[in-house]
């Protein structure tokens, strides 16, 4: 049944029609109509809509937008849901308190979005999202942060992202965080100190932690044509995504540094300046994070420790000088980061079998 044939008996009852003939002639149609639309069996005509509502002293866009939602597809209907939102909230929003109106102009932003199958956040709107779409995950999320700062403590995303996060894990969804550090970083004891806590504390969050160096995955022809799909939909430089479900893909447009304070010396901030919400299938394909993990040369696990990768790599003997490449001659720094990120994926793998629970067959 059509949610336009509650309106109908409503017209009925107002003016005391007891059959479909009556009802027929208050609204100038045939009986026969008339009997399919009070059955739910017929969507009404615009011209019929703009009658019932001024019968009913409702506001004509209402009954249109309900006639489009009836015979919209099953896909649709949500759609129209919002739709209708939005335009019942516009037509009641009072002048006070202002928020509203901003309200209702940003629901009309999203409306106008959603045909080209995303949604731009900009701001505190941008942090605030992703902790809503962490809270509809249902099943997987699969992550790739490269601005992996703003998960310390006292930065944008702790602790309200790191909770959310948690409470997914308890809902059972899987959750896997790549982070990707540069050498520069972790060379520097804050910075190496300050990866470890993150890790440390997604991974007491019950989400699988993974981290890869800049220097070594950048060498794979897969994770730079990734990079640069990104780039072409309008990431920022520093790739942060997020992949829920495997339909829905959030990433990271622009960052910026907000002062936090007014009284005395203001602590800096990172935020996410503006954010990207899509649901585009050709996107979902290009952009998926999850083959990135599959890179085990380049990609750890969080059980293998951080210092002992970086210690290692940086006692790698360069058995000759000439053209230099992060410390080493390109041709052999080529080869010892083969060997040296295979040695590290073959330990995080046997790390990983020994913790892993003993199944009896």
């Amino acid at each position: 049944m059509s949610e336009i044939a509650s309106y109908i008996e409503a017209v009925k009852q107002r003016f005391h029609l007891s059959s479909d003939y009556a009802l027929a002639r208050k609204l100038g149609i045939t009986q026969p109509e008339a009997n399919l639309i009070r059955r739910g069996l017929k969507i009404p005509k615009p011209e019929l809509c703009i009658t019932i509502a001024t019968l009913l002293d409702k506001n004509p866009v209402e009954l249109l937008l309900l006639a489009q939602k009836d015979k919209a597809p099953a896909q649709a209907k949500d759609y129209w849901t919002l739709a209708l939102t939005a335009v019942d909230v516009m037509l009641h929003v009072p002048e006070r308190p202002r928020y509203l109106l901003r309200k209702v102009e940003a629901i009309g932003k999203e409306l106008r979005q959603i045909e080209s199958q995303a949604l731009v956040y900009e701001g505190a709107a941008a942090n605030a999202e992703a902790v809503r779409m962490m809270e509809v995950a249902q099943r997987s999320v699969d992550a790739v942060m490269e601005r992996w700062n703003i998960w310390k403590r006292g930065e944008a995303l702790y602790p309200s992202y790191l909770l959310a996060n948690q409470a997914a894990v308890r809902r059972r969804v899987t959750i896997r965080r790549l982070l990707i550090l540069t050498l520069e970083q972790v060379r520097s004891a804050a910075w190496l100190n300050d990866a470890v806590q993150v890790m440390d504390d997604q991974r007491r969050a019950g989400i699988g932690i993974f981290y890869a160096f800049k220097e070594a995955v950048a060498q794979a022809a897969a994770f730079e044509r990734f990079a640069e799909d990104y780039k072409k939909s309008g990431a920022a430089e520093e790739i942060n995504a997020a992949m829920f479900d495997r339909e829905v893909l959030m990433f990271s447009r622009s960052y910026g540094q907000v002062p936090l304070g007014v009284v005395g010396k203001p602590t800096p901030i990172t935020m996410i300046n503006q954010m990207q919400i899509t649901w585009n299938p050709d996107l979902i394909r290009v952009l998926d994070p999850a083959p990135v993990f599959d890179m085990t040369r380049y990609v750890l696990d969080r059980t293998f420790g951080v210092s002992r990768c970086v210690l290692r790599f940086e006692r790698c003997p360069c058995p000759r000088k000439g053209e230099q490449s992060g410390g080493l001659c390109s041709g052999y720094a080529t080869r010892m980061r083969r060997t040296f990120f295979s040695s590290c994926s073959s330990r995080s793998r046997r790390a990983s079998a020994l913790t892993r629970p003993f199944t009896p067959s």
